[in-house]
């Protein structure tokens, strides 16, 4: 096994640990439970996840370009490059696809190819070199790991760390008359087109500002470490030849069909009941609730045990509780039904209606605060049907970026335990 064979192979498997550990890390944090009250009593029939900070993996294209800066012996200034008497600077250009496997972590493939150049008035010559480099990084979000994930967060912070392959032609000139003095590659290596082959280490930083759910404007700077001396075609001082490249690009992440990942942050328990009787098939009568599938699996449909709480009678309200002794009310014919699209819910405390408006871009006059069973709950609009509140929910969602709104029901100003 060659040198960079060693290397690629110690790095791939560096690569691929991280990608398991960022996945296994993020499976754990599936679900949470409610707060209890203090006369509630325990019921394994619901289960309580949330529905704000839910992670869907994407896959992303990202075309980019910029400056390529060589690092090396043939350099006229350590720090910063000359731009007369044969220029170092030079420009490349990349394209790259990126997979999302959690908040923290993406893998990416990129495809790059560049110009680089470097200046010695001392040993009076430069070169020329133009590359092709193929590379396997991950990227790793500080946003994200330090602090909880936000869907809405617009601006984002990257560390690049990855392993790749570069094939390079170097040309060796005397400075002032162009002679060529050497060649490295041009058919000699075993690179593409008898390009000179060598791996390469890469680590860098990025931004990203996020312009809508689809769209984003990334700036990265990575250094790039080879397994050679050879790159300026000359041999001597730091064993390694290192260059930089530098680049503005555009990417557009494609909607997903893969599963949601639920996030539960610490620091908002921002929760919502669950029964699981609302995974039981759609009867016929309920033909309007098929569609929850299509949209992202959300449940719109928020039921209780209703045996726990005949069970249980006491913890239906803490205000006015119901007597043992009186009797279950018979059903009646519901009037004053009004349909809403829930869009956040909080446990014993309230969350700023300015600030759902500012994050969600909404008008704070048209987000409604109330609460239901501990929670504070807001909620967009007022409508007769369902299907208008459905669809009022479906607009939030691709326009918004709420992409877990629901429908709920209220009547007289109360919120509904289940859709009537």
């Amino acid at each position: 096994m060659t040198r960079n064979q060693r290397l690629l192979s110690v790095c791939s498997v560096f690569l691929f640990v991280i990608a398991i550990f960022s996945i296994d890390s993020t499976a754990q944090t599936t679900y949470s439970r409610k707060p209890p009250k203090k006369n509630e009593a325990k019921s394994n029939s619901s289960e309580f996840v949330s529905i704000n900070n839910s992670f869907k993996p994407a896959w992303s294209i990202i075309l980019g370009g910029g400056p390529s800066l060589f690092f090396g012996d043939t350099r006229q200034y350590r720090y910063y490059p000359v731009t007369n008497y044969e220029s170092e600077w030079k420009f490349g250009g990349s394209l790259m696809l990126e997979r999302s496997i959690s908040p923290v972590f993406s893998l990416r493939g990129q495809a790059l190819y560049s110009g680089l150049a470097g200046t010695r008035r001392s040993m009076n010559k430069y070169f020329n070199a133009n590359l092709i480099e193929f590379n396997f990084n991950t990227a790793i979000n500080l946003n994200n790991l330090i602090s909880s994930y936000r869907p809405a967060r617009k601006w984002g912070v990257y560390i690049l760390i990855g392993v790749g392959l570069v094939n390079f032609n170097t040309t060796v000139y005397e400075l002032g008359s162009n002679k060529i003095i050497s060649k490295q590659g041009y058919g000699y290596g075993s690179g593409i087109g008898g390009r000179t082959l060598e791996g390469l280490l890469m680590g860098g930083l990025g931004f990203s500002y996020k312009i809508d759910k689809n769209w984003a404007v990334h700036f990265e700077t990575a250094h790039r470490a080879l397994n050679t001396d050879k790159l300026d075609n000359h041999v001597g001082g730091f064993k390694y030849d290192i260059y930089n490249q530098t680049s503005i690009g555009l990417s557009y992440t494609f909607s997903s069909s893969g599963k949601r990942i639920k996030m539960v942050p610490e620091d908002q328990p921002e929760l919502l009941i669950v029964d699981p009787d609302d995974r039981a098939p759609v009867q016929p009568d309920q033909q309007a609730r098929k569609e929850m599938d299509s949209f992202n699996r959300v449940i719109d449909v928020l039921e209780l045990n209703e045996q726990a709480l005949a069970e249980q009678p006491e913890t239906i309200s803490e205000i006015e509780e119901k007597p043992k002794e009186e009797e279950p009310v018979p059903t009646q014919t519901i009037y004053g039904i009004e349909y809403r699209v829930q869009i956040r819910a909080r446990y014993g405390s309230k969350i700023s209606i300015d600030y759902l408006a500012k994050t969600y871009n909404l008008s704070a006059y048209e987000i409604k605060e109330n609460s239901f069973n501990g929670y504070y709950i807001y909620t967009i609009g007022s409508y007769t049907t369902y299907d208008e509140a459905a669809n009022k929910r479906n607009i939030i969602r691709s326009q918004n970026g709420i992409y877990d709104a629901f429908v709920v029901a209220f009547k007289d100003g109360n919120r509904l335990q289940k859709l009537p």
